[in-house]
């Protein structure tokens, strides 16, 4: 694992969810550092008081946390999540706006959050901003093939520049996007695009709850 920046908040921030986690659950995993660290709380958990969940991981890097500690790993075709963690890399309380990818797991980690009843979003201090964008470029998963075509379209939705991250788990490519203005227009347009899988755009999903800060 890599550096970790915030370590002793982010730990901070895996604990206040510790309690959550009882026998029998069905737990969606999410991405990132934050989420890497309360993996490794949870499966410290599980051992210790021997419980028994289910992990719904969204990247191989979780997936091999759980594998550590002995945490059953299943799917959303046999599984049905209780609840979900996960991370962002910004957040705008006003709207409960979100920008998540930059972890490159975007895709599975909305598939998470739309099919879980309630998602806990676990950000240190720095990920909150006064609109999204101020910090971060949108991450976009696209089919190789369409890259140039989509990389054209945004254009027209208005982007400022788009940089090639690289590929994802899934072997889609990674396009960072700056765009001048994001809303639920924006959102629905990037996915209108023929050849883009997944936004790294999360807007206003009703679902979630946003633990850290300065709580």
């Amino acid at each position: 694992m890599i550096e970790i920046e915030n370590k002793e908040e982010k730990e901070k921030l895996a604990y206040k969810i510790l309690d959550k986690v009882k026998n029998g659950d069905t737990i969606g995993f999410g991405s990132g550092t934050t989420s890497y660290l309360a993996a490794v709380k949870i499966g410290e958990k599980i051992k210790k008081e021997n419980l028994d969940i289910t992990a719904i991981p969204t990247s191989k890097e979780i997936e091999n946390v759980c594998k550590e500690y002995g945490i059953k790993i299943g799917n959303l075709i046999e599984n049905k999540i209780d609840w979900a963690f996960d991370g962002a890399d910004e957040v705008e309380l006003k709207h409960m706006w979100l920008i998540k990818g930059k972890g490159a797991a975007m895709f599975k980690e909305k598939l998470n959050i739309i099919t879980s009843p309630i998602t806990y979003i676990l950000v240190d201090k720095t990920k909150f901003v006064n609109y999204l964008g101020e910090k971060c470029k949108v991450p976009i998963e696209v089919f190789p093939n369409a890259m140039k075509y989509v990389s054209e379209e945004l254009e027209k939705l208005g982007a400022k520049e788009i940089t090639y991250r690289g590929m994802t788990e899934n072997n889609n490519g990674i396009l960072d996007v700056s765009f001048k203005k994001i809303d639920k227009e924006l959102e629905k347009n990037i996915k209108a695009i023929t050849g883009v899988i997944e936004s790294g755009l999360f807007l206003e999903y009703k679902n979630i709850e946003v633990i850290g800060g300065d709580e």
